[in-house]
């Protein structure tokens, strides 16, 4: 989407009834006991700084096979990178999108089981892809993920699959817009944002539709002198990324088939009509357009339970005089929890940001 544009009331009201609330935490600066986190507050704990080209626009992060996704937008500057977060997040490949005069949204990765080789001969097999979405081009890309070792020669050169685009493929939202995509292994499925109020679900074979959640939280009010409560809409959500607060990760491994290609999984993961139940501390996160703020979303209700405050990360006095934009971009980082431990590692940065920040959140304020 494009920049400089103006929050509408509803979403000011949120950021103000969640205030009210309590739940949104001030910051504390301080230091963790175990010296991990460079800071901590009771959203969130800071445990990384890394540098970010300031000169992307970035609209998504997504992580595979220990590398950071990022996609990036505006005509002719849209590109795919491939992140080393274990050097400093250096960038080992930045794939321009086609056409060049398509602005580049939001990615993620995902995986899918075919059969065999190209012909469709031998035992079934896990290809790694990513997914791409456009803002207002309603053209969307898969890439393919696979030779994606940088230490290995071949997937270096112009005969390696990785970041080969493998499919091109169409698709209308309820703005006509993309803005965030994440992949929910467990029921195959995709969800998407365009920039209104609803998450619309699609299935990750086919790319059809199969419903569509209204995000939305629940607030107080006083009618008569008696307390109720009125659901109100959550407009302009953003990037995504599905996570699983238990593991630390997206929760689980999704679908497995055996040698014959039964799949070996129960309920939607199968493309069954039985849909395969969200685990408790299953959650959509996402980002708010101008607001920095992390709404974690039930993926079944689409209610807002929770809200992660980021005013303090990268404040807002000094993006302006340092020319960044707004928050935008949320990736798992590959770390999964120990056994006991609760929480979630994410890869946070924005438009034009010159870092990165490798924080933990926690599914309950502590």
């Amino acid at each position: 989407m494009s920049t400089n544009y103006l929050p509408t009331s509803a979403l000011l009201l949120l950021v103000v009834e969640l205030i009210l609330c309590g739940r949104l935490m001030t910051l504390a600066s301080s230091s963790s006991a175990d010296g991990k986190a460079i800071r901590v507050s009771k959203d969130y704990e800071l445990l990384e700084v890394v540098p970010h080209d300031t000169s992307s626009f970035t609209q998504g992060l997504t992580y595979y096979n220990g590398h950071i996704y990022e996609g990036t937008g505006l005509e002719h500057q849209s590109h795919i990178f491939q992140h080393d977060p274990s050097d400093s997040m250096t960038t080992l490949r930045k794939i321009p999108l086609a056409p060049a005069n398509f602005f580049g949204e939001g990615i993620a990765y995902y995986y899918t089981w075919v059969k065999g080789d190209v012909e469709g001969k031998g035992d079934m097999r896990k290809e790694h892809r990513l997914i791409q979405l456009t803002w207002k081009n309603k053209r969307g890309y898969i890439y393919s993920l696979d030779d994606g070792d940088p230490n290995n020669d071949d997937s270096q050169s112009e005969n390696s699959s990785h970041l080969k685009v493998i499919r091109e493929f169409d698709y209308d939202t309820v703005t006509g817009e993309g803005w965030g995509i994440t992949f929910l292994p467990h029921t195959n499925e995709f969800y998407i944002s365009d920039g209104s109020h609803f998450l619309s679900v699609w299935d990750a074979d086919t790319l059809d539709l199969k419903r569509k959640i209204p995000v939305k939280f629940k607030r107080k009010v006083m009618v008569d002198g008696e307390l109720n409560s009125e659901w109100l809409d959550v407009d302009h959500i953003n990037e995504l990324e599905f996570v699983d607060f238990e593991t630390g990760g997206d929760g689980t491994t999704g679908r497995d088939y055996d040698e014959d290609g039964v799949c070996l999984n129960d309920g939607a993961a199968c493309n069954d009509d039985t849909p395969s139940p969200h685990k408790e501390s299953m959650r959509i996160l996402a980002n708010v357009w101008y607001q920095d703020l992390i709404i974690s979303i039930h993926p079944e209700t689409g209610e807002v339970e929770r809200v992660y405050d980021f005013r303090d990360l990268y404040p807002i006095e000094q993006r302006q005089r340092d020319g960044a934009d707004v928050l935008n971009g949320i990736s798992l980082t590959g770390s999964t929890n120990a056994d006991g431990e609760e929480g979630v590692e994410l890869w946070i940065t924005g438009k034009w940001w010159p870092n990165m920040y490798r924080v933990c959140l926690k599914q309950h304020a502590t």
